[in-house]
């Protein structure tokens, strides 16, 4: 009898040191639901890290496309954003896709807290309509002056020939040196070089600074943060654009009624502009 209460003990006390195998539980990748009070399911994104390139990309084309379907209200949980929002989002996240895997983790977040809230997304919406502007912020709008842009000054108009060029770019504005025109009647022919016994310093020149002469052609830079300023050109100038803006040229003078160009029987000239990188 007593035999048997030890061995009964025994087995009692093994069982109880026992230790229950923990419960192996899978990441949650998709869609899924995290209460029963949840109007409706989140998207997980998968881990991104894990993936080789190729199916990184695909996972982020994924991500996007269940992203978009939730935020136009196809999935019939209550939320639906103006589309005009999700299309400006999407134009940017496809032509920066490494950013889907930013945007699908924080929009989780943002999922999590609206359907915990009972499914208020005022606060999920207004942070989507905001990245767009987030994401490209410091970025050029207009794409780099790698091509070369041709165009015939008019000698008798202000600022003209405009092009867009991103912060860094290193170009080369050129005139034809074989045409030629006056400014004033009974002045010189001059081409883009301007007359250079006519230095000007008058404020009421768009040129006014050393270099800048009567006639020449002259270029105006306007930045992206309001900077404005003229240069001096001639015939040829390699410039490098200090940030993203607007380059326009002119020739140097405040008047241009009594502006001609030169005729030559039946040819009358033009000078040709040109925007080129330059190397």
């Amino acid at each position: 009898m007593r035999r048997s209460v030890v061995l009964v003990l025994i087995v009692a006390l093994s069982a109880c040191g026992k230790k229950k195998a923990p419960e192996v539980v899978a990441p949650v990748e998709g869609w899924a639901k995290g209460g029963e009070t949840w109007p409706g399911q989140c998207y997980h994104p998968v881990n991104y890290e894990e993936l080789s390139m190729g199916n990184r990309r695909m996972a982020r084309q994924d991500a996007l496309e269940a992203m978009k379907a939730q935020w136009l209200g196809q999935r019939g949980d209550g939320v639906q954003f103006d589309k005009g929002t999700v299309m400006d989002l999407e134009t940017v996240l496809l032509g920066y896709p490494d950013q889907i895997e930013m945007v699908s983790v924080v929009n989780l977040q943002k999922c999590k807290e609206a359907m915990e809230s009972g499914g208020h997304t005022a606060k999920w919406e207004q942070w989507l309509a905001g990245l767009p502007a987030k994401l490209t912020e410091g970025d050029c709008t207009t794409p780099p002056l790698t091509y070369t842009l041709f165009d015939y000054l008019d000698v008798a108009k202000t600022w003209q020939v405009p092009a867009y060029v991103c912060e860094g770019d290193y170009i080369r504005v050129k005139a034809s040196s074989l045409d030629f025109y006056r400014v004033e009647d009974g002045g010189p022919w001059i081409n883009a070089d301007g007359d250079p016994s006519r230095l000007i310093t008058d404020a009421e020149f768009p040129c006014n600074v050393e270099g800048c002469y009567l006639g020449q052609l002259v270029m105006r830079f306007t930045g992206e943060s309001g900077v404005v300023m003229v240069v001096p050109v001639g015939l040829e100038r390699t410039w490098t654009a200090p940030e993203h803006g607007k380059i326009e040229v002119m020739i140097n003078d405040t008047t241009f009624y009594d502006n001609v160009y030169k005729k030559e029987g039946a040819l009358i000239h033009h000078a040709s502009i040109e925007y080129s990188p330059a190397d």
